[in-house]
Parts: structure tokens; C-alpha cells; sequence
């Protein structure tokens, strides 16, 4: 199942979403003229953001792995000038995937691992 969220909800999806999948385990995959690329794999989520200020906007921040930002497993995957954000539950209603698209049609694919 799949709701575009709109962009007004958006600050709070992702901190309900976050909240949710905290520590799951993760994949990003980029689908776009290159075709499917794999950015990540393996990492546990630690919280997604958007930010409205500054140039790309708006930022969609999918922050991964340690504890902070100067830990070696820390990772930051960011889409600039989002436009649509798609959430993917299962049947029983767990958060599967999110599909985040930008402005050039790419689309950005944060999946939980089993």
C-alpha cells in the first residue's frame, strides 16, 4: 500500500517515520538515468529530516549508521529539490519502504532489511 505524503506533512511523517524504524537495518537505491544504483547497504536508521532553508530545497536528509556524524560508520544521504514522498507498508501495516522523488524524476528508495 502507498500514500503520497503531502509536502506540508512532511517535518511530521518523518518524525513519526523515524521514531518507527529507528536502528532498522537499511538500503538506498538511486533509480535514475543510470539506472539502479545501490548507495547503501546495512546501515541502521537513526532519523530522516527536511529542510526547507538554502539552496536544493527542499532537503530531505536520511541520516544512517553511528551515533554522530564524526563516527566512521556515520553516513548522510541527501535529495535535493524533492517533490514527492511515498511511504510502503505491508499488509500487516509495517513501514516497508519510503520512495522519495526529486524534481529530475530520480527517485530514491530507502528499503528495511529483513
Amino acid at each position: 500500500m502507498s500514500n503520497e505524503i503531502k509536502r506540508n506533512q512532511w517535518t511530521t511523517f518523518f518524525n513519526e517515520f523515524s521514531k518507527r524504524n529507528r536502528l532498522r537495518l537499511t538500503r538506498i537505491e538511486v533509480l535514475g538515468e543510470l539506472g539502479a544504483q545501490e548507495a547503501e547497504r546495512h546501515l541502521p536508521l537513526n532519523g530522516i529530516s527536511v529542510d526547507e532553508t538554502g539552496s536544493g530545497r527542499p532537503r530531505i536528509e536520511i541520516l544512517l549508521g553511528g551515533t554522530s556524524p564524526e563516527d566512521s560508520q556515520h553516513l548522510t544521504h541527501a535529495i535535493t529539490q524533492a517533490t514527492q514522498v511515498f511511504p510502503k507498508t505491508n499488509v500487516a501495516g509495517r513501514d516497508e519502504a519510503l520512495e522519495i522523488v526529486d524534481v529530475t524524476g530520480s527517485k530514491t528508495l530507502l528499503s528495511f532489511e529483513s
